[in-house]
């Protein structure tokens, strides 16, 4: 099993340490990491009308700590590879910095809304081309709102634009959050994954029993979105799942090969950290690092089924 896939470090540079030794130390070819990428921290538009300075606070993570330490590794691990998404706490601001290190780094992909080839798999096809298919990668980072006030990665599920229990059903949480960039959703998640191989830049062949699909959002109501009793708003019990809706829809109409996803940190304590819906596997690794545990799930490409749940302490 020569594959991890984490979610939700959230800057957490102990963890991507510990993650780049655990790689090194297990050989592993391919590290997925399913959003949720830089610290969190407080909020600032691009106008800076808005309180602390998440954005320069993001930039400089990614500059001065996860770029070298990624270059570094890189530099003696040639065949291992990282894939990536953002997630709904990572500023799109930010989005062309870690593009360029993309383009300047050969083992680096960046996937919002992108598909490429697993190289793993075609340096395996290559010798093996009868026994290993070819597979590709497909990232989509937006979340269901309901997640935060930063809003760059966030679309309603469809054009009921229906509002989470709990918030104002007459309010549009679309207009009171914050995004650190003029761009502005058009599309729904219904809408895109409807057509995701006209909305995704396609590097590699698009088919989806062959693709993994790294989500940011975990499918609805299943052991992957589960979260921590909410209470009750107006006598109507606050849900426990908060995963979309319209990508469990999309999973079951077109069962794709893998899906990796995050967000819900305590689902893998909750429910679980996999899921199978019609006969694809869904994971979720779950997140604690808030307490400096690297929750990771190992895996093998080829034969998804087969995966196991790590949690390591980074102290």
């Amino acid at each position: 099993m020569h594959e991890i896939v984490v979610a939700d470090l959230h800057g957490n540079l102990k963890l991507y340490e510990l993650l780049l030794r655990v790689a090194d130390s297990w050989r592993i070819a391919s590290i997925f990491i399913a959003g949720d990428l830089a610290p969190r921290g407080g909020f600032r538009t691009i106008e800076g009308d808005e309180t602390g300075d998440l954005v320069a606070l993001q930039a400089e993570f990614f500059r001065r700590e996860l770029f070298p330490l990624l270059e570094s590794f890189f530099l003696t691990h040639q065949h291992t590879h990282v894939y990536a998404i953002f997630g709904n706490d990572d500023c799109r601001a930010n989005e062309e910095m870690v593009r360029r290190f993309d383009e300047a780094t050969p083992n680096f992909h960046l996937l919002n809304d992108r598909c490429v080839m697993l190289q793993d798999s075609r340096d395996m096809h290559t010798f093996f081309p009868d026994e290993v298919p070819l597979l590709s990668v497909v990232g989509y980072p937006y979340v269901p709102p309901g997640a935060g006030l930063l809003l760059d990665w966030v679309k309603h599920e469809n054009r009921m634009a229906i509002q989470p229990l709990g918030e104002d059903p007459c309010a549009d949480l679309l207009e009171r959050g914050v995004w650190t960039t003029d761009r502005r959703p058009q599309s729904t998640i219904h809408e895109d994954l409807a057509d995701l191989p006209g909305v995704v830049e396609a590097e590699a062949e698009y088919v989806p029993e062959r693709a993994i699909h790294l989500f940011h959002s975990p499918p609805y109501d299943t052991p992957l979105d589960w979260v921590p009793p909410r209470g009750q708003h107006e006598f109507l019990r606050l849900p426990d799942h908060v995963g979309s809706v319209e990508v469990r829809r999309f999973i079951e109409r077109t069962q794709p090969h893998l899906v990796l996803c995050g967000h819900c940190h305590e689902s893998v304590v909750l429910g679980s950290y996999q899921a199978t819906l019609g006969n694809t596997p869904c994971v979720n690794p779950g997140s604690q690092e808030h307490i400096d545990v690297l929750s990771l799930v190992q895996f093998d490409v080829y034969q998804p089924s087969r995966m196991r749940q790590l949690f390591i302490n980074a102290d």
